[in-house]
Parts: C-alpha cells; structure tokens; sequence
C-alpha cells in the first residue's frame, strides 16, 4: 500500500492520523467534504480511503455511491464517532470492507494496513493471472472479428438491400436464427419477424402454424385462425431446420413461393404472401435431394441467395470476444459483478473443439456465471467434455454373453448413448440418428428413458 486518503471534517483527528500515516512510509492525502475528497480520488488514486459517515455536505455512504458510480477505486473504511447500525451496513453493502469506531485504535488501524496490504497483493496476483472483460453489450449482435463471420456480415449487408430469399447454412448451435433476425432488422426493422422451427411439431400442426385455418376446416377448429404466413405481412418468415419439412408440405410451400399466394386449411380464398422467406438448416440440403427426402425444385427455390456460418473451432478468434460479450450479457440477466475470467480457463475455453458451437459457449458460461460470486469468473475445465472419441457403442450384442439383443433393445441403448454423447442436445442427437424432434421424443417416452448429464 502507498497512498490514503482520509476524508473527515475533524482537523484534530486528520492531523493525528497523518503523522501516524506517515511514520508508515504511506503517502497522506486529507479531505474535509465530500467534493474535496472525490477530486483527491480521481486524481491521486489512493489504495485506502478512510471515509468519516458524518461530513459536512453529503454523507460517508452517500460519497462511497458517487465514488463507485464514477468507478473509483480502493479499499475504504468507514470511520464513526456514532454506534449507526444502519449507515454501517449500507456502507458495507456498497463495498466498504471494514469499519472503524472512534476513537481509534492504534492496534486497529496497525491490522488495517495489513488487511489492506493482502488485498492489495491478491488483487495484483488476480490481475496478473486474469483476463480483464472489456464492459461492452450490445443486445442481439453478432460477435466476432474472423474472416468467416466478417463474410457473414457483408453478406447481411449485401443481402438486405433486396427481399430475395434467403438460406442459412451451419451446424446446430451457430447463430442461424441471430442472422436471420439481423437481415431482417436491418431491411424491414417495423414488419413483423416470425420464425417457426420445422423440427418442433408434427405434420398436421405444422400446417396449421404456418397457413392457419378457417373455422369448421377440421374436428376441433372451433374459430378462424391465423397462421405465420400472413401474420408475417411484409416482413420476414424463417423456418429453421427447413430440411425436417414434410415432403407434402414441401410441395404446398413450393407453391407459396412460385405464386407468392396461399389458402388457408379449409379456405377457398387466396391470399397474398408478401414475406421475405429465410430458411436454415443444420444438414447438407444436397445430399438430402439425392436420397429423395427434400424437393430439388424448392431447393433451387430456397438457394437463391446462401450464407455459411463457420462452426465455432473454424474461427478460434471469436472465442474471446464471444466470452466477453456473454459474461456481460449474464452480469446484466443475473445481476452479477463478473469483471475478470482465469487466463487457464480461457485457454482452456479457446482450445476446446466446441461441437455445440455458440450455444454450448452460452451454457458453459452461464453455468459458470450462477455458481460466481465475486468479480472473478469461477469455472471448471472439466465442463468442456475434452474426450470427444469415444463414439455412442451400436453393438447388437450383449458384451457378457454374446446373445443377440432385441431390436428395441437396441434403439433404445442407442438412443441413451447419443444423448449422453451430445449431453442431452436434443437438436444434435436428431442429427446423429437422423429422426425429426417429434420423433425422438416420442421414442423417450415409448421407452421411459431417463438420462443424467
């Protein structure tokens, strides 16, 4: 410690505590209001502050909120002739570390210097071995300064000056529906944006979310009901995962784009269809033309203008600008204080492979973020799973035996090895064993599966 400043309106007790101070080799700064002290603050910035709880125009707690507001540094203390329970504890929740009754105490303040001196070391050594997170958010803003996503930003720019159709290629977890909402913000910002993910429902009740229906269409269609196409006017209709889209209602969205015209289920009436249509997909929408599962026809249709989002391992240099844009995101969601992250854990986060791309990063963080406490990002490396080799095991046969296995006996162990495999990510596991989301869950259920992480 080199430098305090005591702040208190009692010459008596600043001189008497100067020459105490001084006798310790430390630089002595004194204040008798609270405008003085704030000056000597921001320019001398002492390593300890003793701040008196009554001064002269704003009081002891009240000059600590303005200091912090500022971001001043250093350790106070708050310092009263008074037994005040009540500015103590304000005081202490607005970040002083100590208290100190007068008159003061010689051993007391001998102890203090010493706590202050510790404080400070740790601070130094946290600095030392931390990552300081630069306090910049923006909400809903792609992140990174890579090759690959600075093509995916002049492909936005270029993109959004025309309502051509647009297909977002990338794997689970890359940011497909934040590109989405970007083109449309920055083309069509006051029309509606309706996304609907292609994976999440059956056939028949996709239909309806996307062309809606007129009353009496079908058993239970008590009223009329509007669907995505028409509620998106002149915006924007994504459809993530367009790859699970039934081939007959392919066919009917075809029809869609080529008349830019539709009906609802049940109606006659044609209706306008003036949305910009952006799709995503995780899977190679080619390979799945091959093999008959997806129309050539609204491929083409779809493919009109494509932006790749490179998974997270293709561009390392994203990783820390991404941390620090989701820890300050999560100060702000968990009233957290995060201000600084191991430099071993960083390492650890910009080496690892991250197979759930950005989205696994969120989690990862967020974890981290619910189980910190103070300014410094507590985390574990052994979240990140490091062992990725270890494949989901397909053997048919019972390992002891050698008895072939029944064959739902078989699905059902294969399904609980791809979900511990991908830890419980169910868009992932869909890919691994090439089933829709309704599928799988449907298959848990038949099954009774219960997997922990």
């Amino acid at each position: 410690m080199d430098r305090i400043l005591i702040v208190d309106d009692d010459q008596a007790l600043t001189q008497t505590l100067s020459l105490y101070f001084q006798g310790k080799n430390l630089d002595v700064l004194v204040a008798g209001s609270s405008r003085e002290a704030l000056e000597l603050w921001q320019k001398a910035q002492p390593d300890l502050i003793l701040l008196d709880v009554q001064l002269p125009d704003l009081n002891g707690p009240q000059l600590l909120d303005r200091a912090k507001k500022l971001g001043l540094k250093g350790d106070v203390v708050m310092i009263t002739a008074f037994q005040d329970t009540e500015a103590t504890l304000h005081a202490l929740s607005l970040g002083a570390i100590d208290y100190l009754y007068k008159p003061l105490d010689l051993d007391d303040l001998d102890l203090l210097i010493k706590k202050v001196d510790l404080r400070k070391k740790e601070r130094d050594k946290i600095e030392k071995l931390t990552y300081a997170i630069k306090e910049t958010y923006k909400p809903r803003q792609i992140v990174g300064r890579s090759k690959g996503i600075l093509n995916v930003v002049k492909a936005i720019v270029k993109v959004s000056k025309n309502p051509s159709t647009v297909l977002i290629e990338g794997e689970t977890g890359t940011g497909k529906e934040l590109v989405a909402q970007t083109i449309h913000y920055q083309s069509a910002p006051n029309e509606p944006f309706m996304g609907i993910n292609c994976a999440s429902m059956l056939a028949s009740l996709l239909e309806s979310e996307l062309f809606g229906y007129e009353k009496g269409a079908f058993t239970g269609a008590t009223q009329k009901r509007i669907g995505k196409l028409e509620y998106a006017g002149r915006g924007t209709l994504f459809l993530d995962e367009i790859s699970e889209l039934p081939l007959e209602l392919q066919a009917k969205f075809l029809r869609v784009l080529q008349e830019r015209e539709f009906q609802r289920v049940g109606g006659v009436k044609s209706i306008p269809f003036r949305a910009r249509v952006i799709a995503a997909t995780n899977r190679n929408l080619e390979e799945l033309v091959e093999e008959g599962k997806f129309r050539e026809d609204l491929f083409f249709r779809l493919k009109v203008f494509v932006i790749r989002i490179p998974p997270l391992r293709e561009r390392r240099e994203d990783i820390v600008p991404l941390v620090e844009y989701f820890i300050n995101q999560l100060n702000l969601e968990l009233h957290k204080k995060v201000k600084r992250i191991p430099k071993t854990y960083l390492d650890a986060l910009v080496e690892y492979d991250w197979p759930g791309n950005v989205r696994e990063l969120q989690n990862v963080l967020r974890r981290a973020m619910i189980l910190t406490e103070g300014e410094v990002l507590e985390f574990d490396p052994q979240w990140l799973r490091k062992d990725r080799s270890e494949k989901p095991s397909t053997s048919s046969f019972d390992p002891e035996n050698g008895t072939p296995k029944k064959l739902v006996e078989i699905e059902k162990e294969h399904i609980i090895n791809v979900l511990k495999y991908t830890r419980g990510n169910y868009g992932e596991a869909c890919r691994i064993l090439g089933i829709s989301r309704p599928t799988l869950r449907k298959k848990i259920r038949d099954y009774d599966i219960t997997v922990t992480f």
